[in-house]
């Protein structure tokens, strides 16, 4: 018998696919890098950490489930108060360590830093835990002590926790960039190549809503990579566009890519460095706006007035910024202080090397405004339509087929389409002789908004109908006023939203004894805004402005059917005006 002799040859090694082979017509990073990326030199001594410690391991098909051990373990650790890089000799008394908090993405770095000079001092003096950034700078601003040593995701933090009620020497305090990675958009990779083509460069006007990204913006409330496209592009100018795109956090940012083409999400360098490290099922592509970007600096913010944690603090800052510190940061795919990336930060992971131009972000006050105002929107609120159906509301709107009363309608739909979740709505409508001897009647309770589209739909098409009579504003607003008081409380404000094309008012009531009534009709535990929408030219300018006024609400005057409808949006979302606006 011969025997069969077994090949001596090595079996071809499955490579993996080129992208820029597997998908010619897409990029991988939008704009390309104008530089050449020359390789890194090689370090002098081993890594800090090396990439199988800090990333997921790369296998096709399993990234899901890497991310979602990530979210498990971090769950973990945040239940139970952190995991602190305690290692060392028993007689290392744990007490005397001085305590640093870290927000979660840059703690491994640190902790890592930690124990490696725990082995070489033999003891270690530094603990590093992850907190979120939030979290801590709400404790502080609630008079809790803090953290020896913070580094928040960004400097912003600590200046909102100063004007949230923490000392103002935490806002005052300043310290070095431990890790720097920049704020830019994340799209499905097979996208950004059509994206690419049709749009030009990219711009961050590319947010907007009439732009060609849906986009998702981690709540700015509780993540600086979402207070960092606060003060750019059109967006900045739409709270209510805005509050429809925000997610929970960043990593509910990037889910979304997985499973809806259509979004882009605002995200950082280091986390799409992270995500496409995982070799997630859909690979996602920067997006670099030309403009530049808001660069997260990771500060390294020393709280405590101990002399001896302060000179400790002060010997681990010197660590975490050495050549050492900032060659472990690159690897984690931040950048370092001065913004150099490291060997990982390329077009393979959708990102480029060259670091975008950096923007200001907004400065602390107009962060914090900016904050209150997008907590204001999002919150509940319980609205009440109050609907001209005068005889003037029967002319016809120029340009359309429909009536005055028809637009009211549609109005009065779209503006309950952006309320918050939760919120409650009814509708009036008013015109003389309407109810009796009242010249208002209820259409719709007030109610939920969620359980009642098809009511909402009828009684907002129903004004359209049986329009006639002489109008009765006043009576009707001061009314329309105490009912919505009476529905309101501290966690659920009213408003009631006046919309009226004006016209000679035949009720008994004058302007001055109505502004008086809405004065002292008002109650500071049952807060109630009038947002007065004017259209036509007899819409009463300066009236409307002093019935709104008087309740530190808006009036809004448009001559035009689009202006109308945004006028619409901004009255219900309670924003600064886009349109004519009357304080």
């Amino acid at each position: 018998m011969v025997k069969r002799q077994r090949s001596t040859r090595t079996p071809a090694r499955r490579r993996r696919p080129d992208p820029r082979t597997q998908w010619p017509d897409q990029v991988r990073v939008w704009p390309p890098d104008d530089r050449e990326i020359r390789p890194p030199r090689p370090p002098q001594d081993l890594p800090i950490l090396s990439p199988e410690e800090f990333l997921p391991p790369p296998r096709r098909g399993r990234g899901r489930a890497a991310v979602a051990a990530s979210v498990v373990v971090m769950a973990l650790t945040l239940a139970t108060g952190g995991v602190w890089a305690v290692m060392g000799p028993a007689d290392c008394a744990a007490a005397d360590r001085v305590r640093v908090t870290a927000a979660p993405e840059i703690a491994p770095v640190l902790r890592a830093l930690a124990e490696r000079d725990a082995d070489r001092t033999g003891c270690a003096q530094v603990s590093v835990r992850a907190g979120r950034s939030y979290d801590v700078a709400a404790a502080l601003a609630a008079g809790e002590p803090g953290p020896d040593v913070w580094v928040p995701e960004s400097s912003g933090w600590a200046g909102l926790a100063a004007t949230g009620g923490a000392p103002a020497r935490v806002g005052g305090v300043r310290g070095p960039s431990v890790a720097r990675t920049p704020v830019i958009l994340a799209v499905r990779q097979a996208r950004a190549g059509r994206l690419a083509a049709a749009a030009g460069r990219p711009t961050w006007n590319m947010m907007s809503a009439g732009g060609r990204l849906s986009l998702r913006v981690p709540d700015p409330r509780r993540w600086a990579v979402g207070q960092a496209v606060l003060g750019l592009g059109d967006l900045a100018k739409d709270v209510s566009a805005l509050r429809a795109a925000i997610v929970p956090d960043p990593a509910a940012a990037l889910e979304v890519l997985g499973g809806d083409a259509g979004v882009a999400a605002v995200t950082t360098e280091q986390r799409l460095f992270t995500y496409n490290a995982a070799e997630p099922e859909v690979p996602a592509s920067g997006i670099y706006p030309e403009e530049g970007a808001v660069s997260l600096d990771h500060p390294y913010l020393v709280l405590t007035e101990d002399r001896t944690r302060r000179a400790t603090a002060l010997v681990f800052q010197d660590t975490v910024t050495s050549a050492e510190g900032r060659r472990a940061v690159r690897q984690a795919g931040f950048r370092d202080g001065e913004g150099r990336a490291g060997a990982g930060v390329d077009e393979e992971r959708g990102l480029r090397a060259q670091e975008p131009p950096r923007l200001a972000p907004l400065p602390v006050a107009r962060a914090a405004r900016a904050l209150d105002a997008i907590g204001e929107v999002t919150a509940p609120v319980r609205v009440l339509m109050l609907v001209d159906t005068s005889w003037s509301m029967r002319r016809r709107v120029p340009g359309t087929a429909g009536t005055r009363a028809a637009l009211a309608g549609r109005l009065v739909r779209e503006g309950i389409g952006v309320l918050p979740e939760g919120s409650s709505v009814g509708i009036w409508r008013f015109a003389h002789g309407l109810d009796g001897g009242r010249p208002y009647r209820e259409v719709l309770e007030i109610g939920p908004v969620t359980g009642r589209s098809a009511k909402i739909r009828a009684a907002s098409a129903g004004l359209a109908t049986g329009v006639g009579g002489r109008a009765g504003l006043r009576e009707s607003v001061l009314a329309a006023y105490r009912e919505a008081v009476s529905h309101a409380s501290a966690d659920e404000p009213g408003l009631v939203v006046l919309i009226t094309d004006g016209g000679p008012d035949s009720g008994s009531l004058g302007l001055d004894e109505l502004v008086a009534a809405l004065g002292e009709e008002s109650d500071a535990k049952r807060p109630v805004a009038i947002a007065a929408v004017g259209f036509g030219p007899d819409a009463g300018r300066a009236e409307l402005t002093r019935i709104a006024a008087a309740t530190g609400g808006r009036a809004y005057l448009a001559g035009t059917v689009p202006r109308a409808r945004q006028a619409i949006r901004d009255a219900v979302t309670r924003r600064p005006c886009a349109v004519e606006c009357r304080d």
